[in-house]
């Protein structure tokens, strides 16, 4: 199955449904601009064909800096947040803002942030920040979805645009004549429900990756416009009325008397079976409408419309027998299911219609728009497995075909082709080429429109009441944007301590010192007994050098022995954290004793590491022995937990540290010289993103040792649509087999083992993330993988 992707290269066209001549943009022929000639007729082809050409050369510019999407690192809209923090992380917001942000998302699911975002170098700017139930299709029921953007354009006529509030784009002055349309930019937020995917993480940062695999998931039903192709021709008649002087001459085929721009749409298109499809046409381009002013009180025969006109002349006017649509915002915005319906009768002294009354009725809203469109068929039937060479004829000599390729190509509802055609050649305007025998047969073509563009912008997990989400959006950051206003400096965490290597880390030119802002931090950390810690102690043994190791305590606290036995420390990220990074080497705690013989002496207590679920997290009143002074706080602690079933998941978000089974008989906890214990996680080993890529003889070591990036290393990071700038700054921390590279507030690790290259992501463990209520001391800077460290006092 060939799926439509989005990088292509026509230009975008939206709706186009106004009265133009022809629409004659090409960006096959490259034109720059159009040149205007003095006494020449006027044409708005012309016209609209210059604001084509600007148009597209600052999309194109667009998607070459940010791609098929991307937004500003500064001012990223459409972000899902769903947390606090992601709201504390948000630039550019006033105090009281942030604060309204969060007390709105207390009452919703997750909030979509305000911003601009690039969908295939179109720009869709988010002015305020969205709340999902101002929106039925973004209200969340339990599962996995996708949420992405779908980009196109809408045209606006004086009727759409009516609005009480601001000017219009009609001129009151000219007494109610037709002047220039408008095309609109419509953005829309809409989410897919995935049903078969477990490991989101994965897929997410597939979707970030590759834009296939997002379409893929998308799925063709949802993508417009369609691959199905038509072709459109003119058929000469038979015979004619050689003596009759109005009639066209024989030697011309199109048999109309003026010239037309005609559309043929898909007016519906089979879910069931996608060799079923319909369509309509129409000899203006669908730009014959009607204002609907109010919907009268229906009868069982008909619906009666009071329209504000009924055209200027009798061309553009309704009469009995014609086929009309009903059309407002909501009937556009919300993809509804359409309907054809026929003209019964028209009063034109009172402007009114009646229409058959099979159609499904709706409150009609001045604010909606609401309007009436003629069509000049009614619905034609298709049938793709019983094409044959058919070729449907629409009106004065004038036929299209469509292809019956339904393994390759697929038609969707709103997909429509323009078929200009003039007397002047009694011919279609329709692209040629030669066959076989060298003459000239009509071509295939894909729609005109509408042309959809589409982006994904996280993948969310969750219901009503809790919400994961996995950003999937793409920031382009700058070499300004790793530093931030002046006023935010106070919130920064300390710089880069190049000191702390003996190797002094190499620039690739002179830089003020980087501040790392990219990290994982503890959210929480919490005993699961509250008032273990103040134990009571025995007395000192006085040969206490002669006690085996594993006998040295002697607290007569059974809580404590519980606290490491059966309890356990139970701490939690706030990113996952990859689980097979979670062993003996990643975490540490200390036992401290004061040894009459040998000073004070510490001892390392094994610990295991559990990967858990909190499920419950209390307020509750802690007692600290901090010193000489003893501290009373109320702090959140985690009273609850659940042990970690998600086998499919390689990334927990707390963990638990407890002692080993056979630990519980141990004489460890029956000595009385503990004074204090230190748990310490170390952050170099607890990551949380995985490896970014690997590469076979790829020997980049003596660039790397004299703080050179290559230009082949470079090219690995942007095949992973990563952009180093000049100001990185690489430290080497092992001669030819690892180096640390900070660049932007972020942190890679390179290493090499056997001429293998292996290029890891890591978002350090903050070592400024304290433990509430308890002394600390801190590690490291937070920005290098430092240890977080708490000390815990115990009362003597």
């Amino acid at each position: 199955m060939t799926l439509f992707t989005l990088a292509k290269e026509d230009f975008m066209q939206g709706e186009f449904r106004g009265d133009f001549t022809r629409d004659t943009y090409d960006k096959s022929k490259h034109f720059l601009r159009v040149l205007m000639q003095q006494g020449r007729v006027q044409l708005d082809a012309d016209f609209n064909e210059q604001t084509s050409i600007l148009l597209d050369r600052l999309q194109t510019l667009a998607k070459d800096i940010f791609g098929l999407q991307g937004g500003p690192e500064q001012n990223c809209g459409f972000e899902f947040i769903a947390t606090e923090e992601q709201i504390n992380n948000i630039n550019n917001l006033k105090h009281e803002e942030r604060q309204n942000l969060k007390k709105r998302l207390k009452c919703q699911t997750y909030l979509i942030s305000k911003g601009n975002y690039y969908v295939d170098g179109i720009l869709c700017e988010n002015e305020e920040f969205i709340d999902p139930y101002q929106a039925h299709q973004l209200q969340l029921k339990d599962g996995t979805y996708l949420a992405y953007l779908d980009v196109w354009e809408r045209h606006i006529t004086p009727i759409e645009d009516r609005d009480d509030f601001k000017i219009n784009i009609r001129e009151v002055a000219l007494g109610g004549a037709d002047t220039a349309t408008r095309s609109k930019l419509v953005w829309q937020v809409k989410l897919k429900q995935l049903t078969e995917y477990k490991d989101i993480e994965t897929v997410a940062k597939q979707v970030t990756k590759n834009h296939n695999y997002f379409c893929s998931l998308l799925g063709r039903e949802l993508m417009k416009p369609g691959k199905g192709e038509i072709i459109a021709r003119i058929t000469k008649p038979s015979s004619t009325g050689m003596n009759d002087p109005c009639v066209i001459p024989f030697n011309s085929k199109f048999r109309g008397t003026e010239n037309h721009l005609y559309r043929a749409e898909i007016f519906r298109a089979s879910t069931a079976n996608k060799n079923q499809l319909s369509f309509v046409w129409s000899r203006e381009n669908s730009s014959i409408v009607f204002p609907i002013v109010m919907s009268i009180d229906s009868n069982s025969s008909a619906i009666v419309l009071k329209l504000e006109h009924l055209g200027k002349d009798k061309n553009s006017s309704l009469s009995a027998g014609d086929w009309v649509e009903i059309i407002d915002d909501d009937y556009v915005l919300e993809n509804s299911d359409r309907q054809l319906l026929r003209v019964q009768q028209v009063d034109r002294i009172e402007n009114q219609v009646f229409i058959s009354s099979d159609a499904k009725t709706k409150t009609l809203l001045k604010e909606k728009h609401p309007l009436l469109r003629r069509w000049d068929s009614g619905e034609v039937k298709v049938s793709l497995s019983d094409m044959n060479d058919k070729w449907f004829h629409l009106e004065d000599g004038i036929e299209i075909q469509f292809q019956a390729d339904t393994q390759n190509s697929f038609y969707q509802v709103g997909d429509y082709w323009l078929i200009p055609v003039r007397t002047a050649t009694g011919n279609v305007e329709w692209p040629q080429r030669k066959n076989q025998e060298g003459k000239l047969e009509p071509q295939p073509q894909l729609p005109h429109g509408i042309s959809h563009y589409y982006a994904p912008l996280a993948i969310v997990l969750g219901n009503s009441n809790k919400v994961i989400v996995h950003d999937c959006r793409r920031k382009i950051g700058s070499s300004e944007s790793t530093t931030l206003p002046a006023s935010e400096k106070d919130d920064l965490t300390p710089p880069i301590d190049t000191q702390q290597n003996p190797i002094p880390s190499i620039v690739t030119k002179a830089t003020p010192t980087q501040t790392i802002k990219e990290f994982n931090c503890i959210i929480n950390a919490s005993w699961h007994h509250d008032q273990v810690l103040e134990a009571t102690l025995g007395k000192e043994e006085e040969n206490s050098s002669n006690i085996p190791e594993d006998q040295l305590f002697n607290l007569k606290s059974q809580e404590l022995k519980d606290l490491f036995t059966k309890l356990g420390l139970v701490i939690q990220f706030q990113k996952p954290v990859r689980i097979d990074s979670l062993h003996k080497s990643s975490v540490s705690v200390l036992a401290h004793t004061d040894n009459v013989f040998r000073g004070e002496v510490f001892y390392i207590l094994p610990m295991k590491v559990e990967p858990v679920q909190v499920t419950k997290v209390e307020t509750k009143p802690i007692r600290w022995a901090i010193g000489t002074d003893v501290l009373d706080s109320n702090v959140n602690l985690i009273t609850e937990v659940e042990p970690f079933t998600n086998q499919n998941n390689a990334y927990t978000e707390a963990v638990r540290l407890i002692t080993p089974d056979d630990w519980s008989q141990k004489a460890v906890f029956n000595q009385s010289n503990i004074y204090q214990f230190t748990v310490l996680l170390h952050g170099d080993w607890i990551l949380n993103e995985k490896p970014l890529f690997e590469g076979e003889n790829l020997n980049f070591s003596g660039d790397l040792n004299k703080g050179i990036i290559a230009d082949g290393l470079r090219q690995q990071f942007q095949s992973k649509e990563i952009l180093l700038s000049q100001n990185l700054i690489l430290v080497t921390e092992k001669e030819n087999l690892k180096w640390r590279l900070v660049d932007g507030g972020k942190v890679y690790i390179l290493k090499t083992d056997n001429n293998k290259l292996t290029v890891s992501k890591i978002q350090a463990l903050d070592a400024n993330n304290i433990w509430p209520g308890v002394p600390e001391r801190f590690s490291g800077n937070g920005s290098e993988g430092g240890d977080w460290v708490s000390i815990i006092h115990i009362k003597t």
